[in-house]
């Protein structure tokens, strides 16, 4: 089962899930080491080993969240993940992606805080909840 983030947000939006649930996309970290697998399953291949603590950006269906670690895409178990901003939509209007931190500073929108149009973890080298402040690229 190969499915894109997007193609899961395209698929969920329609549904009209909610918050940590089907069509929408959130900010959580593991709560222990969890184990990122190629399919959203217990018997799915494991791709990365994520530690504890580690902050996610995670679309969730059912019992298993679709995110990425260290550039590879994969599933974490739900149960091993904590909320921690409310939600944004995938897609839509007011959604801001900034490919790095000089994007980001060029538009006068940095730093940027978790749970804001445009933060993602991607630009959070330092994994503090604020993208493209002093202590990241």
């Amino acid at each position: 089962m190969n499915i894109s983030i997007k193609r899961l947000a395209l698929v969920l939006s329609l549904s009209g899930a909610g918050l940590l649930g089907l069509a929408e996309a959130a900010t959580a970290t593991t709560t222990t080491a969890a184990n990122l697998r190629r399919t959203p399953s217990v018997a799915g291949q494991i791709v990365r080993t994520v530690p504890g603590g580690t902050l996610l950006t995670v679309a969730c269906a059912g019992d298993w969240c679709r995110t990425t670690y260290q550039g590879r895409g994969g599933y974490i178990a739900r149960s091993l993940m904590r909320p921690v901003s409310g939600s944004a939509t995938l897609i839509g209007p007011g959604n801001v992606y900034y490919a790095s931190c000089a994007a980001l500073r060029a538009a006068g929108a940095a730093p940027i805080r978790v749970g804001k149009s445009g933060y993602r973890t991607g630009l959070d080298s330092n994994r503090n909840g604020t993208a493209c402040d002093r202590g990241d690229r």
